[in-house]
C-alpha cells in the first residue's frame, strides 16, 4: 500500500522543475500557515508586543531633525510632476 507521502512524491517527479518548484512553495505556505495557527499569540500580548514596538520607534526620535513642523508637512503635501507626465505650456 502506497503512503500519502509516497503519491505525492510520484505526482511531484512527473511534473516539470518549475511546477516542482510551485509545489514546494504551497508546500511550506501551508506548513507556516499551520505553525500560525498553532503558535497563534493572544491579544494581550499582541498589545504589549505592539506597545514595545511603539516605544522603540519613539526612541529612535525620526522627526528630531525637522525644525519647523508645519513647514515640513507644507513641502510634503506639495505636488511633484510625476515621471513622464510632464506637462508642457
Amino acid at each position: 500500500m502506497t503512503t500519502l507521502l509516497h503519491q505525492v512524491q510520484q505526482h511531484a517527479a512527473a511534473l516539470p522543475l518549475q511546477l516542482q518548484a510551485e509545489l514546494l512553495n504551497y508546500a511550506i505556505y501551508l506548513e507556516s500557515k499551520t505553525r500560525g495557527q498553532r503558535e497563534s499569540i493572544s491579544v494581550q500580548e499582541r498589545q504589549e508586543r505592539l506597545a514595545a514596538a511603539l516605544t522603540q520607534a519613539t526612541a529612535l526620535n525620526p522627526f528630531a531633525d525637522i525644525a519647523d513642523p508645519v513647514a515640513w508637512q507644507r513641502e510634503q503635501r506639495q505636488d511633484r510632476p510625476l515621471l513622464g507626465r510632464e506637462y508642457v505650456d
